[in-house]
């Protein structure tokens, strides 16, 4: 739910500008989280159009607090702002996405590394709890559930690092990747050994971090994102190479035949 600005008038009035100011920015800070959350979990696609006005209108808030979030994600790099006024999410390219996935093994293995130094008995019960959501999904064949509980385990895991500048990090480079990986498991041939997998994956870290080897837990990390890596890529190569063959028959259909002209 969104606040309504309200002017409050009477005495003290000052105090209630005040308070006015953070109210907005509140609104503000909501607008953003909303928007950055519809990017992690791929509401949005690589290269869609946003306009402040329609955003507005969908969220029930006035354009100022949507054109500042959008602003805000913008020097975050998740979108481009257009010479039209518009915003778009950042396209995603194959060099990109193999340069995302690098920097993920890199940051995330080292905030794996540190979280199980830190790891306590009650956070590695609860990544154990998470992950058994995430095996049950796969079970019942939930990609929702499936995909809600393996970001859940990882920022879970990430936060146990106490890197708060290393999770910033992380933060950024999952706003960048999530629409493409959000959107690309859903094209996924046969997505449940791929869920499997990484569910092995997380307990892999969950072994290592109980047994106190932190290398072995940032492997299992590393690991868990490079499998994700190749799986998609492969996958989105053969998506892709049956959508252009797709699209080639399509305009050779719509060409007139010699018979047609007659």
């Amino acid at each position: 739910m969104f606040f309504n600005e309200k002017k409050l008038g009477g005495a003290g009035g000052a105090w209630r500008a005040n308070l006015g100011q953070i109210e907005t920015l509140t609104m503000q800070t909501q607008v953003y989280l909303r928007l950055r959350e519809a990017l992690f979990t791929g509401h949005f696609s690589p290269g869609e159009s946003l306009t402040i006005r329609n955003l507005a209108e969908t969220l029930g808030v006035s354009p100022m607090p949507v054109r500042e979030a959008l602003q805000r994600l913008v020097a975050e790099r998740a979108l481009v702002q257009m010479p039209n006024r518009t915003f778009r999410v950042s396209p995603f390219t194959p060099e990109m996405f193999r340069e995302l996935m690098r920097v993920r093994m890199s940051v995330e293995g080292l905030a794996a590394d540190q979280a199980a130094r830190n790891m306590t008995a009650e956070s590695l019960e609860r990544l154990r709890e998470i992950n058994q959501d995430m095996i049950r999904g796969v079970e019942i064949d939930d990609a929702t559930m499936i995909m809600n509980a393996n970001r859940e385990f990882h920022f879970k895991l990430y936060d146990a690092a106490g890197m708060p500048q290393l999770m910033d990090i992380i933060n950024g480079v999952w706003l960048r990747a999530g629409p493409y990986l959000m959107n690309a498991h859903q094209k996924l041939a046969d997505p449940l050994p791929f869920y499997r997998a990484g569910t092995s994956f997380h307990e892999r870290f969950l072994a290592a971090a109980e047994n106190h080897e932190p290398k072995a837990a940032a492997r299992a990390i590393a690991c868990d994102i490079w499998h994700s890596a190749r799986h998609f890529r492969l996958n989105m190569e053969l998506v892709n190479a049956a959508e252009k063959t797709a699209k080639t028959r399509a305009k050779r259909a719509s060409k007139p035949t010699e018979e047609d002209d007659k």
